[in-house]
């Protein structure tokens, strides 16, 4: 019998590198569908976080386990380019234009559940539990176009604000704001 209690851990990056088999194992079962799109596959998945987000100051990864088994994460930084995205939170969010120009913004760079554990709860718990203790007053999502946990984003208070295309081999994503404080 499963107590189905998800536990909740927060790593830095030196801890996250630790977790690769776990992390990129939940990785590809929660991307399954998009295997055949090289951008999501579980290789590409790990260079992006070993080489580019884990170097980052201020990285961050909260882990949910249930029975021990990791069912889900969500990691972030702190964003390089506040400004840019506050020039389009603001057309949003515009009673926090004033006091917020240039404030630092968090970036919410990647999560994921696995299938068998989606819809229960588990998610909405990973995520606050990343973005909770957060000193910045914007967090930030690049959120794929058509991707269905855009409206779970909206239930916890995500708003679109644009739309980019971070990568020249990345999908086009829908840009998403939270105000934090």
């Amino acid at each position: 019998m499963t107590s189905r209690l998800l536990d909740l851990a927060h790593y830095d990056a030196a801890e996250a590198l630790e977790l690769e088999d776990e992390l990129k194992a939940l990785y590809f079962d929660s991307h399954r569908e998009q295997q055949d799109n090289p951008w999501y596959s579980p290789v590409r998945f790990w260079e992006r976080l070993e080489e580019m987000y884990a170097p980052i100051t201020g990285f961050e990864l909260v882990a949910g386990r249930i029975d021990g088994r990791m069912i889900g994460y969500a990691f972030g930084t702190p964003y390089s380019r506040p400004q840019a995205v506050w020039k389009k939170a603001i057309r949003v969010y515009p009673q926090s234009a004033p006091e917020t120009e240039g404030a630092p913004v968090y970036i919410f760079r990647e999560f994921a559940v696995h299938p068998d554990y989606q819809g229960q709860g588990f998610a909405r718990a990973i995520h606050d539990a990343l973005l909770t203790r957060r000193p910045e007053s914007l967090a930030y999502l690049l959120v794929r176009v058509g991707n269905p946990a855009r409206a779970a984003y909206e239930a916890w208070g995500w708003r679109v604000i644009g739309q980019d295309q971070p990568f020249a081999d990345s999908p086009i994503m829908d840009e998403m704001a939270r105000l934090l404080s």
